[in-house]
């Protein structure tokens, strides 16, 4: 995915993505080997480092030579990473990015210390990078609970389904965006316009792999298909179809009922749901796209324009 990524935009960051590399495992490295091994379990795993390459693109908005990028889109991926050991313990999951989840491999209680660790090594690199940096960061955190918190409070419905995945997904692909522009001195105008695609790509991110793990394209999500559903998940094919604006509601509901992952997922796959939401994610990705008309032309910004093609091209 990472390197589908990369193909994907004109622009060559793999030295900075690198260097990105080398800081995580720097940031995580500790003298203990209880510390050191359940740390570093998810980093070594792989990923897309999707927010580390959204700071260093944002930052060919303006100087793309400060030196303070890398150790932002690090401090970004930490916090990332911490996510998904928390993510983890919380949905009980068994596998993360073809591994055992860290909860699974350790414990929860080493999952849980280890995800505060990450924090804790992504909010010393952030005071290093000065007041503005933090307090986006932690601003960020919060969004980002707020979005846990309230993804099993209420009926599951798409616009419910849709504000979640605004807190606990486009919160922080925002975030990289807007720092990235701000640490290179772009413009305000330009560091809000890379603020708000950064909102409409997280957003056209989080539907596209959805819409992958019902398709059942695991090489693509980094899921093995149906994990949403056999989590009690309902992504947007379901709650479309569910709410009747797609073929099957009935059949769907039966499936779910007796926890028919297989029988759900055909009547998935043949309802028309997985083309509504893809019509979806095409429309998020325009408004990022439109979202970067004040920014100048030039390489950053053909390559986040590119990166919003990709996101809906990998739908197939």
């Amino acid at each position: 995915m990472a390197h589908d990524l990369l193909q994907a935009i004109a622009l060559d960051i793999r030295s900075d993505l690198a260097r990105v590399e080398e800081g995580l495992k720097a940031a995580i490295d500790s003298s203990e080997p209880l510390v050191r091994e359940p740390a570093l379990h998810l980093l070594e795993a792989g990923g897309k480092r999707f927010r580390p390459m959204l700071v260093l693109l944002a930052g060919h908005l303006g100087d793309s030579t400060d030196a303070r990028l890398v150790p932002c889109a690090v401090a970004i991926e930490l916090m990332h990473l911490a996510t998904l050991y928390h993510d983890d313990v919380i949905d009980e999951s068994l596998v993360r990015r073809g591994v055992s989840s860290a909860n699974a491999a350790f414990d929860n209680r080493i999952a849980i210390l280890a995800g505060d660790y990450l924090f804790a090594r992504s909010s010393g690199i952030a005071a290093d990078l000065g007041p503005f940096v933090s307090r986006i960061l932690a601003d960020t955190i919060a969004e980002l609970c707020e979005g846990q918190i309230i993804e099993g409070g209420d009926a599951q419905t798409t616009e419910h389904y849709l504000s979640v995945i605004d807190r606990k997904t486009a919160s922080l692909i925002a975030a990289s965006c807007r720092l990235g522009a701000w640490l290179a001195g772009a413009p305000e105008e330009v560091v809000q316009a890379a603020t708000r695609y950064g909102r409409a790509l997280g957003m056209a991110f989080q539907l596209s792999d959805d819409v992958l793990d019902i398709a059942g394209i695991e090489e693509q999500s980094g899921k093995v298909p149906g994990t949403d559903l056999r989590e009690g998940v309902h992504t947007l094919p379901v709650l479309e179809t569910l709410a009747g604006r797609a073929e099957g509601s009935e059949a769907l509901r039966e499936a779910l009922g007796h926890n028919l992952i297989d029988r759900a997922l055909e009547v998935l796959r043949s309802n028309g749901s997985i083309a509504l939401a893809k019509g979806v994610v095409a429309e998020w990705s325009r408004r990022a796209k439109v979202a970067l008309a004040p920014a100048p032309r030039g390489a950053g910004r053909d390559a986040l324009e590119q990166l919003a093609d990709f996101v809906v091209d990998r739908t197939g």
